[in-house]
């Protein structure tokens, strides 16, 4: 799938996992850990969002293990839980970006190529759905989200609790990622007059 994709449903699938790991949803440290966790996978090619910034370590896991191998692994995923675990970082913090990567991987699996979960074994996994780019990949996006924004609401999370974001930066955080992977045209804002408080000043 496309970077935005990834990064969308990252997002939706914290907000789902964050309440049964009792971990606050719109933490900006957790969300950014999740959308980070989302991208992680594609550092094995070169060409995506995250390998293009991650040369020359992209180009060379590209050009000895390929795209969608070790990175999109089982073997992976634990083994940088682990890492990180025994390098001592709180389990929230890599429970966030597990939820993302684990994210990146699942969409993944819809497409025809599907996953080496059990790499270095050749066997593949995946429910092929759509292919990258393709107007279905928007269907199926879409459908996620709009599952798991049922699911929460159902479930008793409120979309008004869940989107009171502290000081707007958790939400435009989540906006800078995805406008950067989409690469828009910036917008020009005006810039706001200071306000003045008291009398005017004498001429």
């Amino acid at each position: 799938m496309m970077a935005k994709s990834h990064v969308i449903i990252g997002v939706a699938t914290w907000f789902a996992a964050a309440p049964m790991l009792n971990l606050p949803p719109t933490d900006s440290m957790y969300l950014g850990l999740a959308v980070v966790g989302s991208l992680l996978p594609d550092v094995d090619h070169p060409q995506s969002w995250v390998g293009r910034r991650t040369r020359p370590v992209s180009t060379a896991l590209a050009a000895t293990l390929g795209h969608r191998g070790v990175t999109h692994s089982a073997l992976a995923l634990f083994g940088l839980m682990a890492l990180l675990l025994h390098m001592g970082n709180r389990q929230g913090a890599v429970s966030a970006l597990a939820v993302g990567y684990l994210s990146h991987m699942a969409a993944d699996m819809l497409t025809p190529r599907g996953l080496r979960l059990a790499w270095p074994l050749r066997k593949t996994w995946g429910i092929p759905l759509c292919r990258t780019g393709s107007p279905a990949e928007t269907l199926i996006v879409a459908a996620v989200v709009g599952s798991i924004g049922w699911y929460l609401w159902h479930g008793g999370v409120r979309p008004g609790r869940m989107l009171h974001w502290r000081q707007g930066s958790a939400w435009g955080m989540v906006q800078g990622v995805v406008q950067e992977v989409t690469r828009p045209v910036p917008a020009c804002s005006p810039p706001r007059q200071a306000h003045r408080s008291g009398p005017p000043p004498r001429g």
